[in-house]
């Protein structure tokens, strides 16, 4: 039977039955560095179309950090085909630029018009025909040629709902990545293209999902090295510390009975892959990661994320500036987005997202702004 699904931080289903462990081979030591792409740097994610620019900036500047990652919806720019909406864009991008902020576009959500026939609208997906995607993305790096530094394309394709109760295909994953990398690198050679990160999951049914690690293989198997610059990947901690790998060192309390609820697991698993595919070349963007706490906030955890009650506030703090040390430190990871900077404020407290906020609601620090704005970059 479908296991009672919990929810992580961008809402994902995660089984709470014990799936068995992938068997995923020890992470080979790295022969060269890297090469492609930007080197290690700090960036977050924030909500930041639609909204006063001015506290996001600020913040990013207080923390002393080089990127900012923004989740594009397609489906908001292009209300009909070629017909564009650039004005909050432009807005984002312009402020951007005038901070010294490099920029990382999200770029999700088929709008209605480039779905398929008799597709599940209530929830987003992918569209019937890669290309419109491709010429959205490319128009996108035609406007913003050497203002926006990195395009990842579509997110946690490895799960039902995000890729519109459609049946999971790694074949169509990559052919929607090929098409969008041909388009952004012939209108901005020098932009960085990011294969959209899987989701940990813990469960593969093929149905509500592909285990990640599964289904980054089936992406290289497709043709992954060839239409990307760099391997996206969402680590998520939950309530483990994030030097502690599945069944190695101490764990939390919850979510602690797979690989996929372990940074340090997550990331080097992935990296594993990579080398046994050849392309050990390229980095690992965590474009989204983070722990989740609820104490200070004056709300209880969202249904799905009572994990958060067992991570304090101070917790939060000191897993975070970890993860960034021990990224830093491997030399195979790319700039590194922290979920989340703002989603307290804009969200509201009740929210699941607010729990991973570095702000309350009211835009007051919590305990890990201070201690990113602290640590030693």
């Amino acid at each position: 039977p479908t296991p009672t699904p919990t929810r992580t931080p961008t809402g994902t289903p995660r089984p709470t039955s014990t799936p068995q462990p992938a068997n995923t081979p020890a992470v080979p030591a790295p022969q060269v560095a890297p090469s492609v792409g930007y080197a290690f740097d700090y960036g977050i994610q924030a909500h930041a179309i639609g909204q006063d620019l001015g506290p996001i900036f600020d913040a990013i500047r207080q923390l002393g950090f080089r990127w900012l990652k923004v989740q594009v919806e397609w489906k908001n720019h292009e209300g009909s085909k070629g017909q564009y909406g650039w004005a909050d864009l432009d807005r984002l991008v312009e402020t951007a630029q005038l901070n010294g902020v490099k920029l990382l576009f999200s770029v999700v959500k088929a709008p209605t018009w480039a779905r398929p026939g008799g597709t599940d609208l209530s929830v987003e997906g992918p569209p019937a025909n890669p290309q419109d995607y491709a010429d959205f993305v490319g128009a996108v790096a035609a406007r913003y040629r050497g203002r926006v530094h990195a395009y990842e394309i579509w997110n946690e394709q490895n799960l039902h709902y995000e890729w519109g109760n459609e049946p999971l295909d790694a074949n169509r994953y990559v052919q929607l990545l090929k098409l969008a990398y041909q388009a952004i690198k012939a209108q901005d050679p020098g932009a960085i293209v990011v294969s959209g990160a899987p989701t940990p999951t813990g469960l593969n049914d093929g149905a509500i999902a592909i285990d990640d690690r599964t289904y980054l293989q089936q992406m290289y198997n497709a043709g992954l090295r060839y239409y990307c610059d760099a391997i996206g990947v969402h680590p998520s901690g939950y309530a483990n510390p994030p030097d502690s790998k599945f069944g190695e060192g101490p764990a939390g309390p919850s979510h602690s009975n797979h690989p996929s609820f372990f940074f340090r697991h997550t990331m080097e698993d992935y990296r594993a892959i990579m080398v046994i595919s050849g392309d050990s070349n390229k980095r690992l963007w965590p474009t989204e990661f983070g722990w989740s706490t609820t104490h200070g906030l004056g709300a209880p955890p969202a249904q799905g994320y009572e994990y958060a009650n067992y991570n304090t506030e101070q917790d939060q703090a000191n897993y975070i500036v970890r993860a960034y040390q021990m990224a830093k430190a491997w030399g195979w990871v790319g700039p590194m987005f922290l979920w989340n900077l703002n989603y307290g404020p804009a969200s509201g407290k009740f929210d699941e997202k607010a729990g991973f906020g570095i702000v309350y609601p009211n835009w007051a620090p919590r305990p890990a702004f201070y201690a990113l704005a602290n640590m030693p970059k």
